[in-house]
């Protein structure tokens, strides 16, 4: 008899025996039963009934003497209801292999939590690996995500220095404009607006953790090799070479460990661009990543000629008259939760044209309710087209607002992270600050 007609009334028998199970037999010894398959012999001759019950050894051997206690009747009644010629002898087996696949599973947990592997701070790829993908090849093309902050352009422009003294071919790209604030690095001018026409022996991406996130690429075919270094705390590894770090500080102190992995020694153009990226994402050595890698980290780059009173002055202390009409227009939105957990701000598109500025002048806003005593959770609602929400967390430290962004279909850091929802402003009001009481500890 051909296969196909053996795997047919093997299909037939197991329907209709779970049928008969389910009506229930009058053996109490049979318990709670799933039939999980049925083999039958080429000449119809037997067939082995497999099944699976939950309970103690004792209790599957008593399910099994019932079922073979039940098997004549079984049969008896399958003749009554198949349009068979043979019925074939029946005999029920307890199925061992779901107990070989629960204790394969167990294995495996044992494993993952012995190697980490669902540590969601465990550090995946390396700066050697990186490094090597570096070394290896000329052509590089370098980008980030898009609505930049600090850490992403001074970062990309990292990157871009690292690589030229390495003798490197390499083009620097973003789509936006570098928040003024961050227009002080060296050779952002530098920095183009498309990936251009030529191919790439590697595309590096730099704090993304998706690829959505990321500026546009090139098609695969001209891209080559996708390289990247990361460090938010919900991400997957992006491409075939990868530093993924949650606990480092910013991308800036993962790209410090690469050169170390060279062998280079930064220049003061190059420090410049770490220490800008590590004081950036750390709120200026305030926030709970600044530890004391990140310092070491800093102090190397001080070593290497950076002033930090320069750049201090330049982040902190060089803001355009637009950027202050816009936060004047911001700061009325603001709202804080009658116990003053959490607290929000939102800003529109009709404010950019009232102030005469635009994304690149809202680096920080955040930090205002951010900063507000007692609040554990700010939250920043950025319109970015009618009807659609970019929405900011910050957290003090108690709650993970990671996860909180991840319910919504984003991501980011314990401390930081974001998401995106399309409806009006209420509803996406009322969905996030429902989600930021439930996370919010007692």
């Amino acid at each position: 008899m051909s296969t196909v007609r053996l795997e047919r009334i093997a299909e037939q028998l197991k329907q209709e025996i779970s049928a008969l199970l389910q009506k229930g037999l009058k053996d109490p010894r049979i318990g709670f039963v799933t039939i999980t398959g049925v083999k039958i012999t080429a000449d119809l001759s037997s067939a082995r009934v497999f099944f699976s019950t939950p309970g103690t050894p004792e209790q599957r051997a008593e399910s099994e003497q019932g079922l073979s206690s039940a098997a004549g009747f079984i049969r008896a009644t399958l003749k009554k209801r198949l349009r068979l010629r043979t019925i074939p002898e029946i005999s029920f087996h307890y199925d061992r292999s779901l107990d070989d696949g629960d204790r394969m599973e167990r294995l495996l947990k044992e494993v993952r939590a012995q190697e980490g592997w669902d540590d969601p701070n465990r550090v995946r790829g390396s700066a050697s690996e990186v490094a090597r993908a570096l070394r290896e090849h000329k052509r590089f093309l370098v980008t980030t995500h898009t609505n930049p902050d600090g850490d992403a352009i001074a970062s990309m422009l990292a990157m871009r220095r690292l690589l030229l003294q390495l003798g490197k071919e390499v083009r620097a790209y973003h789509v936006e404009d570098a928040p003024v604030n961050f227009r002080f690095l060296p050779d952002l001018a530098e920095v183009r607006r498309d990936f251009g026409d030529e191919a790439f022996d590697v595309t590096v991406v730099l704090d993304c953790s998706e690829l959505e996130r990321a500026c546009p690429l090139p098609p695969p075919e001209r891209r080559g090799m996708l390289v990247s270094i990361d460090h938010h705390l919900s991400a997957e590894p992006l491409g075939e070479r990868y530093l993924l770090d949650p606990l480092a500080s910013s991308i800036g102190e993962l790209i410090a460990e690469v050169l170390v992995e060279l062998g280079i020694e930064p220049d003061r153009d190059l420090a410049t661009c770490i220490y800008t990226s590590i004081l950036s994402d750390t709120g200026s050595f305030r926030y709970s990543n600044t530890t004391p890698r990140a310092l070491q980290t800093a102090a190397r780059m001080l070593s290497a000629g950076v002033q930090p009173w320069e750049v201090a002055r330049a982040v902190y202390e060089s803001q355009p008259a637009a950027r202050l009409q816009l936060l004047a227009r911001v700061l009325p939105t603001l709202e804080i939760e009658p116990r003053g957990r959490y607290a929000s701000i939102v800003i529109l598109l009709e404010m950019y044209q009232q102030s005469g500025g635009g994304e690149e002048l809202i680096d920080g806003f955040i930090n205002f309710p951010r900063g507000i005593q007692g609040v554990e959770v700010a939250i920043q609602f950025r319109e970015t087209a009618p009807g659609r929400f970019k929405v900011s967390f910050r957290s003090a430290g108690k709650v993970d607002v990671a996860e909180i962004a991840g319910s919504f279909g984003g991501g980011g850091h314990r401390n930081a992270a974001g998401c995106t929802l399309e409806h009006p402003l209420p509803e996406v009001k009322r969905r996030i600050y429902q989600a930021v009481e439930a996370a919010l500890p007692e």
